[in-house]
């Protein structure tokens, strides 16, 4: 009878000693959304990146990617991010996914 009494105040003492140790912000944070997680990236340069960097961007992958670099160097460097509509395989939808996480 005394084991059972002495282990269920150690289990309290753990409890109690978890409940003071770590701050009550921590059990309450909510976990990151797609877009906080997008916002803590730092925006990609459509006139500087190559191919690896534009990759980083979610939505563009390597053939993307390439398209853009391609697009760059035929035209020049972006005046507006608007200009990526004209880059094939970028219409509104897509742009619309991609241009929080770009810049000119």
């Amino acid at each position: 009878m005394k084991a059972v009494k002495l282990s269920s105040w150690v289990v309290m003492a753990f409890m109690m000693s978890n409940f003071f140790l770590y701050p009550a912000n921590v059990a309450l944070a909510k976990p990151a959304s797609t877009t906080d997680s997008e916002a803590a990236i730092a925006p990609v340069s459509i006139n500087k990146a190559d191919v690896e960097e534009l990759q980083m961007v979610r939505g563009i992958g390597p053939a993307l990617a390439e398209r853009i670099i391609d697009y760059r160097e035929a035209n020049g460097n972006f005046k507006s991010l608007d200009q990526l509509k004209e880059v094939r395989g970028i219409g509104d939808l897509k742009f619309e996914k991609i241009k929080s996480q770009m810049t000119v």
